[in-house]
């Protein structure tokens, strides 16, 4: 899947990505297994393009590199992530929580810097994802 690509548009996701990506088991796993110290919070980008789109399904399929929450209350879960360049701009990852529930054009993705502010893009801008691994 390495030089794949998945182009969406940026999105608002529902805020839970800062505090997330603050969790010390978490930015430690990040930091250890993707290599990315992550800015506070995610970008996420929503895939409408149907070639993307079966992009993004495979990718999905794929093992990613996991991280393993070590606890077990019921807002927790574990992740497969994905490194990526942002517009061929900025390394960071994809990462997708492992519940059921996650809406599945959605993609979320991390990095070293506020993605908004370094590539002056908001919502419905388009935003291109290179995979790197």
């Amino acid at each position: 899947m390495k030089d794949a690509e998945i182009i969406g548009r940026l999105a608002t996701g529902i805020g839970m990505g800062t505090s997330f990506t603050q969790l010390p088991w978490a930015k430690h796993q990040f930091i250890k297994y993707v290599g990315v110290n992550p800015y506070p919070g995610t970008i996420n980008v929503i895939v409408d393009d149907p070639g993307s789109m079966a992009v993004w399904g495979r990718l999905r399929q794929t093992e990613g590199i996991r991280l393993e929450n070590p606890n077990n209350g019921p807002h927790d879960c574990d992740a497969k992530c994905w490194l990526v360049s942002i517009d061929s701009k900025i390394d960071g990852a994809i990462v997708l929580p492992l519940v059921e529930s996650y809406p599945i054009a959605q993609v979320e993705i991390i990095a070293p810097v506020c993605v908004r502010e370094a590539l002056d893009i908001e919502d419905g801008d388009p935003v291109s994802l290179f995979i790197r691994n």
